[in-house]
């Protein structure tokens, strides 16, 4: 694992505790330039009122108009988890090309009433003539316990993992 990810992914972790402490679901993002964190955002999504708010979405409009296309494609947009597809539009709408995901996306999916299905996203982005890069399981074992704040109360990752599994049985019958 490349090291250099650490302190900018463990930002994210805390970022998402702190969304998670305060009821929302567990997510955070940075935004890199030069070494150096300039934006940072954790989720504020709120689906019984329909509101997004998933934390790379929150950054990616907080950097909106702010930052020159050149920092935008010499920055590293860090995530707790990998990104959703929505999320993963917004930031390439940025002209972002290096995104470094904590949670992979096959990781999470432990934690989803699904299976996962491999999807190539940088493939399909480049077919749009988007160029990223997306790095994923940096810190992951670490990343995946940040889901125990996962709306406001502490579940030990054993136990979401469980529940997930049986929802999954369930589904399969």
């Amino acid at each position: 694992m490349n090291h250099e990810h650490e302190p900018y992914m463990k930002r994210c972790y805390e970022l998402a505790v702190s969304a998670g402490k305060k009821g929302h679901d567990t997510f955070g993002a940075v935004l890199v330039h030069n070494g150096k964190i300039i934006e940072e955002a954790e989720n504020t999504a709120d689906f019984a009122k329909g509101i997004f708010g998933h934390a790379e979405f929150n950054l990616v409009h907080q950097c909106t108009n702010r930052y020159s296309d050149e920092i935008m494609e010499q920055s590293t947009l860090y995530t707790s988890c990998a990104p959703c597809e929505r999320c993963l539009g917004a930031i390439a709408s940025l002209g972002v090309h290096h995104v470094v995901c904590g949670v992979s996306y096959k990781a999470f999916c432990k934690l989803l009433p699904f299976d996962y299905q491999p999807v190539d996203r940088e493939g399909l982005l480049k077919q749009l003539g988007i160029q990223m890069t997306i790095e994923e399981s940096v810190l992951e074992d670490e990343g995946l316990h940040v889901f125990e704040w996962w709306g406001g109360e502490y579940h030990p990752l054993e136990e979401l993992i469980a529940e997930m599994d049986e929802v999954k049985r369930k589904n399969r019958k």
